[in-house]
């Protein structure tokens, strides 16, 4: 199983005395749609957990996997770089609007 994406739970009223949970997939997932999905609940950590199958009878064991993460020395060296560049920016900024005094 891999991560598709996030959506938002929204409400939707089809009368003023029904409302559904609405979940949306993302536009990648448009060939789907028209098509009868069934949803499986179950729990993982005390929380529930949804699943959609294009299929009715859903007999397997679900493999999360968790996505991908940088090393803690990646994520140090990509911050790094984003402040050096931030403070060259700034400095060249600076550069360009001190007036430059004229020698006579």
């Amino acid at each position: 199983m891999k991560l598709l994406g996030k959506s938002k739970v929204i409400k939707h009223k089809a009368k003023p005395e029904i409302t559904y949970p609405l979940v949306r997939l993302p536009q990648s997932e448009v060939d789907f749609a028209g098509e009868t999905v069934h949803i499986f609940k179950a729990e993982y950590n005390g929380k529930p957990v949804y699943v959609i199958s294009l299929d009715e009878e859903l007999n397997c064991e679900l493999q999360v996997v968790q996505p991908e993460t940088k090393s803690d020395l990646e994520s140090r060296v990509e911050a790094l770089e984003k402040e050096v560049y931030k403070s060259s920016k700034s400095e060249n900024e600076e550069n360009k609007n001190k007036k430059q005094k004229w020698a006579r």
